[in-house]
């Protein structure tokens, strides 16, 4: 693994960062290939647009130096698939909770190995429902904060064979997996949860969505029956891309045709570029 801390080479941040104290701040996970970023754009955009919900946006000059750090100094340094971590935090000053006047951005950039999804966007995966709730809150819906104590507790729960997990809201409504969002189809069409109190708006459910132009797609609040009285089921992100969906609590699901259309659609459109 190589580190960047703030746009030189380096593995270590201040004990006092924000980041650290509070998870204060958002990521980004990128897949990546040799001169190529995959939704780099729309990572990018989630980035800034969590920053700004967190009241530290960047200004053009630091969009424009990350843009550029990220073209000239890491992708030359990809000389296979791997994983591109961004991290920006308000770095350190204020008191207690509350954050310095004028924000200087701690921004941590990684290189890691990307993980190997190939057998489970084949063979398809299990899924349970997890016992721990997403808190609902429409301030922090969408980012990707530093602040993940839900999911941590969640994974948790985790245990073989599922490789996921449902995470419900307070009203038992459907919200995303934990590491993935959630989509399913019935009918023909594709069914996946609103976003707009929890969860985090995944890159892959929003290519999906945008780019769909021969499916209907349905976004809203949904119940664990809904899903349970599909046709397909699959997840996403874009580290994995989408994975069929072969069980849910025990439940059977067979990979279906337009869970395997999607596929081939969007991997052609990663090989590509497109989004």
């Amino acid at each position: 693994m190589t580190w960047f801390v703030n746009y030189r080479l380096d593995n270590s941040v201040s004990v006092a960062d924000r980041g650290l104290s509070y998870g204060d701040g958002v990521f980004e996970t990128i897949r990546v290939f040799p001169q190529c970023f995959l939704q780099i754009n729309d990572h990018l955009s989630r980035l800034y647009r969590g920053l700004s919900k967190l009241a530290m946006p960047f200004s053009l000059a630091q969009k424009s130096s990350l843009h550029n750090f990220l073209h000239s100094d890491v992708l030359p340094l990809i000389h296979q698939e791997s994983v591109v971590k961004i991290i920006v935090s308000r770095g350190e000053g204020g008191r207690g909770y509350l954050a310095p006047e004028n924000c200087i951005h701690s921004i941590i950039i990684g290189i890691l190995p990307a993980p190997n999804y190939q057998v489970h966007r084949e063979k398809g995966v299990s899924l349970s429902v997890s016992p721990v709730p997403v808190s609902a809150n429409r301030f922090l819906s969408g980012i990707k904060h530093l602040n993940r104590l839900e999911n941590v507790i969640a994974k948790q729960f985790v245990s073989s064979p599922d490789f996921e997990a449902i995470m419900l809201n307070g009203n038992s409504e459907l919200v995303e997996c934990i590491q993935s969002n959630l989509f399913w189809c019935k009918q023909g069409v594709l069914y996946t949860p609103s976003l707009e109190q929890s969860g985090v708006q995944g890159t892959y459910r929003k290519a999906i969505i945008e780019h769909q132009y021969d499916y209907t797609i349905q976004v809203g609040r949904f119940l664990l029956a809904d899903l349970m009285a599909a046709d397909e089921v699959f997840i996403t992100n874009s580290l994995m891309g989408i994975v069929p969906v072969i069980g849910v609590s025990g439940v059977s699901f067979p990979i279906g045709i337009y869970t395997r259309r999607l596929q081939i659609l969007m991997q052609a459109k990663d090989m590509h570029g497109v989004h």
